[in-house]
């Protein structure tokens, strides 16, 4: 695709590895320049290396912490600041669904979830704000948000319970706050995964446990009958940033073979 993204700078959260991973390579790949950010330096690291080597050190960035405090998402909003001045995407793909079963959440992992899944992004957008406020224009709609929730998020699927929540919150807080930056020319969106495998991902371990298990499960409740790709998600966030998507804002994308019936 040629989506018109060559000059863009995009900041892709927990984009060291997984999923995250594959979006910065989308990215990147339509010529824009992208800030990767991760907790574990080795990933990292070796995220930029790549990329650097194949798409040239001038459009890769890393900035490693963990995006849950935030200290360090103001230390990133200065980093962006000082390499870019200003910010035309954001893609907030911090999260993880490994819960324990429903009705067994204390406090303590009702909180856990919430701060992965919902408070990390809240977090991000208000510490970015300002430089997506600085690319914006209210004619251009070139600026853009985008959160990864989950089909979770949408209907019940027996999905840990505090992650369904969360996801769900999150997707609530995207639509909500696409109304006031509109007008400021920031498009939000969510894109929601079904079930989507990479290195390192839950069906990777499920396919390795139960093959045929998982096979049965796609059978009876994907119509598609097959697992989605990282690409497939990633076709749709590029979308949704590029001018293409200049009228859509505040939807929910969901990219899960006809799982959902919502």
């Amino acid at each position: 695709m040629n989506l018109e993204l060559d000059g863009h700078i995009v900041l892709v959260t927990g984009s060291s590895r997984g999923l995250g991973r594959g979006l910065a390579a989308s990215f990147l790949t339509e010529g824009a320049t992208v800030i990767l950010t991760g907790r574990d330096p080795h990933d990292l690291k070796a995220a930029a290396e790549h990329f650097r080597q194949r798409y040239g050190p001038g459009r890769v960035r890393a900035f490693l912490g963990d995006l849950g405090q935030q200290n360090l998402i103001d230390e990133l909003a200065r980093f962006v600041d000082q390499e870019f001045g200003q910010l035309n995407h954001l893609v907030c793909n911090i999260g993880s669904g490994r819960s324990v079963p429903p009705l067994k959440e204390n406090a303590a992992e009702w909180q856990r979830m919430l701060e992965v899944n919902l408070l990390a992004a809240v977090s991000g957008v208000r510490g970015l704000l300002p430089l997506l406020q600085k690319s914006a224009a209210p004619a251009d709609d070139a600026t853009s948000i985008t959160f990864i929730s989950s089909i979770c998020g949408v209907e019940p699927l027996g999905c840990p319970v505090a992650y369904a929540a969360a996801k769900s919150a999150l997707i609530s807080y995207a639509q909500n706050i696409a109304r006031p930056l509109g007008p400021q020319g920031i498009r939000v969106n969510v894109v929601s995964p079904g079930n989507i495998i990479f290195p390192g991902s839950t069906w990777e371990d499920k396919l390795a446990k139960d093959q045929q298990a998982v096979e049965a499960m796609l059978k009876r409740e994907v119509p598609l009958q097959r697992l989605g790709t990282v690409a497939e998600v990633a076709n749709v966030v590029l979308f949704l940033a590029s001018s293409r998507a200049a009228f859509v804002t505040g939807a929910n994308w969901v990219v899960d073979g006809g799982q959902t019936r919502l």
